[in-house]
């Protein structure tokens, strides 16, 4: 039923299958089209998603241009930074980039939950140092890798989402334009 979410759960902190029975029987299951928003900016949104199938991707407009900064996959949650942590309306899009069957959660229902279950707490915890640890990276990465670099370790530690995402959401999460990527990636075919 939800094996990749529950893959995905004890992939970051050893869940029992109890505590992961009681954190599923709040879930409800949602089949969404690709292209679908689960949230939008200046909304506050009461929800986090677990992906069971499909992908996402976070993104903002910047200068009028999209800029995308996270993707999701099966396993994954996501959620509106603002809203889940403060409770204010968000300013990031999540969009699905395909039909995707995801198992959204109350954020009034995780918060109960994490009172009553040192389990789906320290989960929570562990997965939120590993977001942030991978998103200090990224912005090193930005920093001082060359976007050649920056590519191929996406391409390395992302290998099963190149062929799932458009190439223009993979380059403005990069750093990039997109007729920049296409050139670096003509260039390595050679």
């Amino acid at each position: 039923m939800i094996k990749n979410i529950i893959k995905g759960i004890k992939q970051y902190y050893p869940v029992s299958d109890d505590s992961i029975n009681v954190l599923a029987q709040y879930f409800t299951k949602q089949q969404l089209p690709k292209n679908h928003l689960l949230t939008k900016p200046g909304v506050r949104d009461n929800y986090v998603y677990f992906i069971e199938q499909g992908c996402s991707r976070t993104f903002l407009f910047i200068d009028g241009k999209e800029v995308t900064n996270w993707f999701s996959k099966e396993g994954d949650v996501t959620f509106s930074s603002n809203s889940l942590y403060h409770r204010t309306a968000g300013f990031e899009y999540i969009q699905l980039l395909e039909d995707s069957l995801i198992y959204r959660l109350s954020i009034e229902t995780l918060n109960k939950l994490y009172s009553e279950n040192i389990e789906i707490v320290n989960w929570s915890r562990v997965i939120h140092q590993e977001v942030l640890l991978k998103m200090q990276t990224l912005r090193l990465d930005r920093l001082s890798l060359s976007a050649k670099d920056r590519y191929e370790k996406f391409l390395s530690e992302n290998p099963d989402l190149f062929n799932r995402v458009n190439l223009g959401f993979i380059a403005s999460y990069l750093g990039m334009t997109q007729p920049h990527l296409s050139a670096l990636r003509a260039e390595m075919r050679f």
